[in-house]
């Protein structure tokens, strides 16, 4: 592991409490004389998490539950709090570390905390640790399984996961120094600086702005994306395909868009065709559907049978997304979360993505 670790401890503790503390269900960053602490309310409103900033010089070995709860009480002074019970509690130092190596051979790979730490307070440790075993999962079935991909392919998952540690450990590195109350004083970091930094980081914690470079499997980008700008509609190649409701043909159900795209280890096309009672949107999503049937027929038995009669959505301009299902065809569940209106997204032409697991390339 390649890194640096310093001598500032922290303590964590989840506990039912009493209190006056007016934003108790609210997540908060509270500053005081006395520190530090970050306050998440756990599942349910029942616990609290706090993050509390310790003294200089104290060793998370050393530290007891009655000086944390001691410490935590001085960072919420003058309000009162009394702890009801503890569920748990525990004391590390800040680190951030990532592994030189993210994989051996393409015999070994490393996932999550064998491969970075750093400290909790960004709640990115399992977040983190799932994509990676999501992104190495599916590229090992795909060069194990019937696909038979080339391994090549298992390449991608070092270059985008480390590149995705760097970013996280960088990150981290900088939310902790924003955390400490002496760098804040040396600094002259004010609230005002804090919070905007933490509301920009949002995005990030919420496991959003992760992008990959071209790659094996990430097409460079699009001319229009060329000089800065995004590519069709908006979307930039490499990041997280967006979600957004859409209403279902079948059972006029609104759906989220991702629901519909389940993970298997499948390749999908998703075409946004525009408005289809204009005719040349329409004329445009005919050659498209014609093309990826001759195409796709020999390697995808259900095209073979349906004639090329492929799943298709299309936006309405501005008004209700609407999905249209094949005969036979059934819906199911997979995880996503919207975005942004897949309207504002689509714009007034027809373009073609082709969508891998939650990840984007683009098609001419």
């Amino acid at each position: 592991m390649v890194g640096d670790s310093t001598d500032t401890v922290w303590g964590v503790i989840d506990l039912y409490l009493r209190t006056d503390f007016p934003d108790i269900r609210k997540k908060a960053v509270i500053h005081s004389a006395a520190g530090s602490a970050l306050l998440i309310p756990r599942e349910g409103d029942a616990l609290a998490r706090f993050y509390v900033e310790q003294p200089p010089g104290t060793v998370a070995a050393d530290l007891t539950l009655e000086r944390l709860l001691a410490r935590l009480r001085l960072v919420l002074a003058p309000f009162q709090l009394d702890a009801a019970a503890v569920a748990w509690w525990s004391a590390y130092a800040i680190g951030q570390r990532a592994a030189d190596a993210f994989h051996r051979a393409r015999r070994v790979f490393l996932t999550g905390d064998a491969a970075h730490t750093h400290s909790p307070k960004a709640g990115q440790g399992m977040n983190v640790s799932l994509q990676d075993g999501y992104n190495l999962g599916w590229k090992l079935a795909a060069v194990l399984g019937p696909l038979a991909a080339r391994p090549e392919l298992l390449d991608t998952y070092v270059a985008e996961r480390a590149a995705t540690a760097e970013d996280l450990v960088a990150f981290d590195r900088e939310l902790t120094r924003l955390f400490s109350s002496r760098y804040r004083r040396e600094h002259a970091v004010s609230a005002a600086v804090f919070a905007e930094h933490f509301v920009r980081a949002g995005r990030y914690t919420a496991g959003q702005a992760t992008r990959y470079a071209p790659s094996l499997i990430v097409s460079g980008p699009p001319a229009a994306a060329a000089g800065g700008r995004a590519g069709p509609g908006g979307l930039v190649l490499g990041m997280r395909f967006p979600s957004a409701q859409v209403v279902r043909f079948s059972d006029a159900k609104p759906v989220q868009l991702l629901r519909a795209l389940p993970s298997d280890g499948r390749w999908r096309f998703v075409v946004f065709g525009g408005d289809i009672h204009d005719v040349p949107s329409r004329e445009k999503l005919d050659k498209v559907r014609s093309t990826l049937s001759f195409s796709l027929s020999p390697w995808t038995p259900t095209l073979t049978s349906t004639a090329g009669a492929g799943c298709g959505v299309h936006v309405d301009r501005g008004k209700d997304v609407q999905r249209r299902k094949r005969p036979g065809q059934h819906h199911r569940s997979a995880p996503g979360a919207q975005v942004r209106s897949l309207a504002s997204l689509a714009g007034p032409d027809p373009g073609l993505l082709l969508a891998a697991e939650g990840e984007m390339g683009h098609t001419e």
